[in-house]
């Protein structure tokens, strides 16, 4: 353990001591944190509302009330990218430059974010015969619907949030320090002031912004993918299309989505590609086995529920709240009391954002090839024991836990693969955990050193 510990400092230390310095990070840190008190408050109602009990499942769908739950998580997991727009402008310019407003820096990215976001849709109108295949139908009118998509508000939208961010807040100080403002009287009251100063500023940014967005709709070449949220997705999803859909391939494009969701890119980039073939795959198997008959993809299925979201969401971080019961640091002892419980129904956002684990360094090894190992170890197993008895018409909600399912559907012997897995992804966690610990117990020990001496020279 010590000699990992060392290969973690070694390699990974002057990374993390650059990222801590480095304006940039330390403000997408701040960001990220500031984010948590929602993604908390979220988490409660989301395990109520999709608490993995066929009963309960039954009853708030037969009452009505399932679609408020969504509302929730519409309103705060799946708008983190517009919350993200605000709180990096935000941290940005109050972390580096102190004498500004960060709120303005804040409003400002916001609504640049917004503009970005695709707000016309048109609504077709067709009529047709509807009792022959191939369906044949007449468009009769059109409508235009004008309303901002929530495809790109999520985190789907992070990585935006994060470029529109980072350049408002940049820009927005360059010009305050070009004294690109509206001076204004003494005697003028100083909320006045303060909203009227900056008029300049926010004009240049709207205009900036605003021609980004005729960008993507003019340009040749950006135009065919229509917004910048759509471009970004498309140079990733592209080079995915051509995937086989085998057991290794679905690790590797798992881990991928693993590695892409430690940038920030949501992992809904490469599921999109993924979920026809595991859908495909799974209508064959639930067809095999109700005619009795071999399953064709059954590997394919046990290794995706293995290095899936099951082990406490992306990125199998079971492994990281089960280390943090170990924690020595007060930080980590606090974050372990408010993310264990979502984390075993695979909600984990608290943790992704909360720790950080996004752009953290000490945690890049762990969150790209957490997965991988248990996705491999997985399918080796499957080879060595019979698991011919799965039964894939078994369905469970995304909050379920992954030892529950792999018990129901394969049996002991499969929820002892899962059980395996459970103790690979603490095995792969927890140096890396330790690392990050023993750094928090040293900056509490400076903080309280430091408070120490403030208050004995009072």
């Amino acid at each position: 353990m010590k000699n990992m510990e060392k290969f973690i400092d070694t390699f990974f230390g002057p990374m993390a001591k650059y990222m801590n310095k480095s304006p940039f990070f330390r403000s997408l840190t701040d960001a990220f944190i500031r984010m948590t008190p929602l993604t908390l408050g979220a988490s409660v109602l989301m395990i109520v509302g999709f608490f993995p009990i066929p009963i309960w499942q039954k009853f708030i769908l037969s009452t009505g009330i399932y679609e408020d739950f969504l509302a929730v998580q519409n309103a705060t997991i799946n708008a983190l990218g517009l919350f993200l727009a605000f709180t990096f402008a935000y941290s940005f310019v109050k972390i580096n430059a102190k004498e500004y407003n960060p709120l303005v820096a804040g409003l400002l990215s916001l609504a640049s974010f917004m503009i970005m976001i695709p707000q016309k849709y048109v609504l077709y109108q067709v009529s047709g015969v509807a009792d022959k295949f191939p369906v044949k139908g007449t468009v009769q009118g059109t409508t235009d619907l004008h309303a901002f998509s929530t495809d790109y508000v999520g985190a789907s939208g992070i990585l935006v949030a994060i470029i529109i961010g980072y350049i408002v807040a940049r820009l927005y100080i360059f010009l305050n320090r070009k004294h690109f403002v509206i001076h204004l009287p003494e005697s003028v009251p100083a909320n006045v002031s303060e909203s009227l100063s900056p008029t300049f500023i926010s004009g240049a940014i709207m205009i900036l912004v605003f021609l980004l967005r005729l960008v993507f709709k003019f340009v040749p070449f950006l135009s065919a993918y229509g917004n910048i949220f759509a471009f970004i997705t498309g140079i990733i999803q592209t080079p995915l299309q051509n995937v086989v859909a085998s057991p290794l391939s679905l690790i590797l494009i798992l881990s991928l989505a693993n590695l892409f969701w430690y940038f920030g890119i949501h992992p809904q980039v490469v599921y999109s590609v993924v979920t026809p073939i595991v859908i495909a795959n799974s209508t064959a198997n639930i067809v095999a086995y109700t005619s009795g008959k071999g399953l064709p993809y059954l590997m394919f299925a046990i290794v995706g529920v293995a290095c899936g979201t099951g082990f406490g969401g992306q990125g199998a971080t079971i492994g990281l709240v089960i280390s943090m019961i170990r924690a020595k640091s007060q930080r980590y002892k606090e974050m372990f009391k408010l993310t264990s419980v979502p984390s075993i129904f695979n909600i984990n956002e608290p943790l992704i954002f909360g720790m950080p684990i996004i752009l953290n360094p000490i945690f890049f090894i762990p969150m790209a090839i957490g997965p991988l190992v248990m996705g491999l170890s997985a399918w080796g197993m499957a080879n060595l024991i019979d698991l011919t008895k799965y039964n894939p018409t078994i369905a469970f909600p995304w909050t379920t836990p992954a030892v529950v399912s792999m018990l129901f559907k394969g049996g002991v012997k499969l929820f002892a693969v899962s059980l395996i897995c459970v103790l690979i992804s603490v095995i792969i966690w927890y140096p890396f955990f330790k690392v990050a610990d023993k750094k928090a117990v040293e900056e509490e020990a400076i903080l309280a050193e430091n408070e120490m001496d403030n208050a004995v020279t009072e």
